[in-house]
């Protein structure tokens, strides 16, 4: 696959969407973000927001069981081709929504000059923001990319606050890894989100690829012959402990 045409589709994408009339928003690059989240007075801070928002506490939900969603994290190694800092929203800001849940999508593009395997895995797990900003939770559903903003936060949170959270987040926990990152929302648009999928196939068809010849190797090495994939495996847990006993064997014996 030629990753430098599998982004350039995606910017015709916004492109032609914008002169179509929908609704495109683009948040500029902020140094200080420090500075802007206590202007916006939402806390962001790795591992500082551990809560669980129930439903009757919830302001917006993004995505769902019943509305369209994905999320995506692209790893990617040519970083002239990612624009640093910058937020695109496709779709209204969350002070112009009225319904209670939507329709979502994520794709975060995130550059580095070099990137292991295990480090490429890392990258595309976004779980870890979920404790980082304040009145927002990530749900954990196989197959389902699930957000639900707090009440008590909605009137101050926006999808420029979420990808500059998001952005600072990542920055933090990855330090020098990370070159470059950028993120493009789109909400209330289904059939911008099924066009957004069907563009982005080909990275989707890379990332399982690296995944699938990942899980593999590793089934040979433990002599596993279940046909499931681990993300959906019962002894997953269990798989994942006698990992890390081979690997500091491994270590041991170098």
């Amino acid at each position: 696959m030629e990753n430098s045409k599998a982004i350039e589709r995606i910017r015709e994408f916004i492109e032609k969407e914008a002169n179509a009339g929908k609704k495109v928003s683009v948040y500029e690059k902020t140094s200080e973000l420090s500075t802007y989240f206590k202007k916006m007075k939402i806390g962001v801070e790795l591992d500082g927001f551990k809560e669980i928002i129930l439903k009757e506490e919830t302001g917006l939900e993004l995505g769902g069981i019943n509305k369209k969603s994905f999320s995506l994290v692209y790893p990617y190694y040519e970083i002239a081709h990612i624009q640093d800092g910058i937020i695109t929203l496709i779709g209204p800001e969350i002070n112009e929504i009225s319904e209670q849940s939507i329709d979502f999508g994520i794709f975060i593009l995130i550059g580095s000059t070099k990137i292991s395997e295990k480090e490429f895995d890392a990258l595309r797990h976004l779980s870890f923001i979920s404790s980082g900003i304040e009145g927002f939770m990530i749900r954990t559903i196989p197959r389902r990319f699930w957000c639900r903003i707090s009440e008590s936060v909605k009137k101050k949170f926006s999808f420029e606050l979420l990808g500059k959270a998001i952005i600072h987040l990542y920055k933090q926990y990855f330090k020098e890894l990370i070159t470059s990152i950028e993120v493009i929302f789109i909400n209330s648009y289904p059939e911008l989100i099924d066009k957004f999928i069907e563009i982005t196939s080909d990275i989707r068809k890379y990332i399982d690829l690296k995944w699938k010849d990942k899980i593999e190797k590793w089934k040979k090495r433990i002599d596993c012959d279940y046909d499931w994939e681990c993300e959906v495996c019962p002894y997953y847990d269990i798989c994942e402990e006698v990992k890390e006993v081979l690997e500091e064997r491994s270590k041991m014996g170098e």
